[in-house]
C-alpha cells in the first residue's frame, strides 16, 4: 500500500480525537450555563475567542509544519490540545473557560488542520487529491459523530467535569500516537506522489515554501477565497455550537440532543468523503458551491422545523453539506496557489478564516439573549452560507 495512505489513516485519527473532543463542547454547553448561571453569550464567546485563536495560532503551526516537519508539530498540539481538555474539569470562574477553551485547548487544535491536510496534498496527485482530502479530514466532522455518544455517556454517569478529564487524556494520547506516522514530503520516502508514478520526483526545499508564503498573502484573490471561507464557518460555527442548546430550547430531552448531534455528525462524515470524490470530477470550486447551497437550504429548514423526524433529517443535511464544504476549503487553496507552500498557506487561510468564523458563536449567542430563541439566528446563518457562494465565483488565477 503507498504510504500516503498511512498519512491519511493518522489524519483521520488525529482528527476524530481532536475535532470530536473539541467540539462535544455544544454538549458541555448546558450544564455550564445550569451550574454557574453565566449567559448564553458569555458561553458562547469562549467558542468565539477559540476559533480566533485557533485560527492564529494555525499559522505558526502550517509554517513548523514546513520548516519542521508535521510529525514534531502535531505531537506538540497534540499535547497542549490534551492537556487544556483535561484541566477543563477544574472550571469554577469564567476566566478558566476562556483561558482552557478559548486559549490552550484551540492553541493546540491550531495543529490538527493545516499541518494535516498540507502533508495529504504533498501526497496525492491532483487527481485524487479531492478523495483523499475528503477522507483525511473525515475526522474533523465524524469526530463528533464518535465523541458525542462518549462524552454523553460520561457526562451522565461521572458529571461534565470528569467528562472533560477523560476526554482530554484520550483525545491527547491518540493525537500524539498518531502524529508518528506522519511524514512531510514523499521524497523523503523515495516515493512519487499517489497517482504521479511517472513524473520526476519533486523535493519541495525550504527556499520554495518561503517564496511561496510571499507570493499568495499578495495577491487579491487570496483574500477573497478567504473571506468565503470565513462567512462559511462564521454559518457553520452556529450549527456546531447552537445546535444542541436549539434541540434542548424545543423541547427534547438530552439523550435525543446528543442522538440528532451525532446524526449531524453522520452526515458531516459522509459529506466529505461523498464531495470529496466529487470534487475529483467536477472540480474544487463547484463542489464547494454545490456544499454551500445544500448547508443554506437544511439550515433554513432546521429553523422551520419542530418534529423529530424533520429535524433529524435537516441535521443529516446540513452535516453532509458542511462537511462537503470543509473538504473544498483545502482542495480550492491547493488549486489556486499551489503545494509549495502548502502548510503556510493552510495556516494563513485557517487564521482569515477563524477571525471571521469566531462572529458566529459570538453573534447567535447574543441574538438568543435578546430574542430569547435560537430560530433567528439559524436562519442567519442560512443568509450567510449563501453569501459565501456568492464570493466563491470568478475566483481564479489571473
Amino acid at each position: 500500500m503507498h504510504y500516503g495512505w498511512i498519512i491519511v489513516i493518522a489524519c483521520l485519527v488525529i482528527g476524530v480525537a481532536g475535532y470530536g473532543t473539541y467540539f462535544c463542547f455544544t454538549l458541555f454547553y448546558i450544564h455550564l450555563v445550569a451550574e454557574f448561571g453565566w449567559s448564553r453569550s458569555l458561553v458562547s464567546g469562549a467558542m468565539s475567542l477559540g476559533l480566533v485563536t485557533y485560527g492564529l495560532f494555525a499559522l505558526p503551526m502550517g509554517w513548523c509544519a514546513d520548516q519542521f516537519g508535521p510529525r514534531r508539530t502535531v505531537i506538540v498540539g497534540g499535547t497542549l490540545f490534551g492537556l487544556g481538555t483535561a484541566l477543563g474539569s477544574l472550571i469554577s470562574e469564567a476566566w478558566h473557560l476562556y483561558a482552557l477553551y478559548g486559549g490552550l485547548s484551540a492553541v493546540g487544535m491550531g495543529a490538527v488542520w493545516a499541518p494535516l491536510v498540507a502533508t495529504v496534498s504533498r501526497w496525492f496527485d491532483a487527481s485524487r487529491r479531492g478523495t483523499a482530502i475528503g477522507i483525511a479530514v473525515l475526522g474533523s466532522g465524524s469526530g463528533i459523530f464518535f465523541m458525542a455518544p462518549l462524552a454523553e455517556i460520561l457526562i451522565v454517569q461521572f458529571g461534565w467535569r470528569n467528562a472533560y478529564l477523560w476526554l482530554g487524556l484520550i483525545a491527547g494520547m491518540a493525537i500524539v500516537v498518531s502524529a508518528m506516522f506522519l511524514t512531510r514530503d514523499p521524497s523523503e520516502k523515495g516515493v512519487r506522489p499517489y497517482g504521479t508514478a511517472n513524473e520526476p520526483l519533486k523535493i519541495h526545499t525550504k527556499a520554495s515554501v518561503q517564496k511561496g508564503f510571499a507570493d499568495f498573502v499578495r495577491v487579491p484573490l487570496f483574500w477573497q477565497m478567504c473571506l468565503s471561507f470565513g462567512l462559511w464557518w462564521f454559518a457553520a460555527a452556529i450549527a456546531y455550537i447552537q445546535m444542541a442548546p436549539y434541540m434542548l430550547e424545543k423541547g427534547f430531552t438530552s439523550t435525543i440532543v446528543a442522538a440528532l448531534v451525532t446524526l449531524y455528525g453522520g452526515g458531516n462524515c459522509f459529506g466529505r468523503v461523498a464531495m470529496g470524490r466529487l470534487c475529483d470530477t467536477l472540480g474544487p470550486q463547484r463542489t464547494y458551491q454545490v456544499s454551500l447551497i445544500i448547508s443554506a437550504t437544511a439550515m433554513a429548514a432546521l429553523a422551520s422545523g419542530d418534529g423529530f423526524i424533520w429535524l433529524a433529517i435537516a441535521a443529516i443535511v446540513l452535516g453532509f453539506g458542511i462537511g462537503g464544504a470543509s473538504t473544498q476549503i483545502t482542495t480550492v487553496s491547493i488549486e489556486l496557489f499551489g503545494t509549495g507552500a502548502a502548510g503556510a498557506l493552510m495556516g494563513a487561510v485557517l487564521a482569515i478564516v477563524g477571525l471571521v468564523g469566531a462572529g458566529g458563536p459570538l453573534a447567535s449567542g447574543f441574538i438568543r439573549d435578546i430574542t430569547l430563541s435560537y430560530t433567528s439566528a439559524i436562519y442567519m446563518a442560512a443568509v450567510v452560507f449563501l453569501a459565501a457562494m456568492a464570493l466563491s465565483f470568478g475566483m481564479r488565477q489571473r
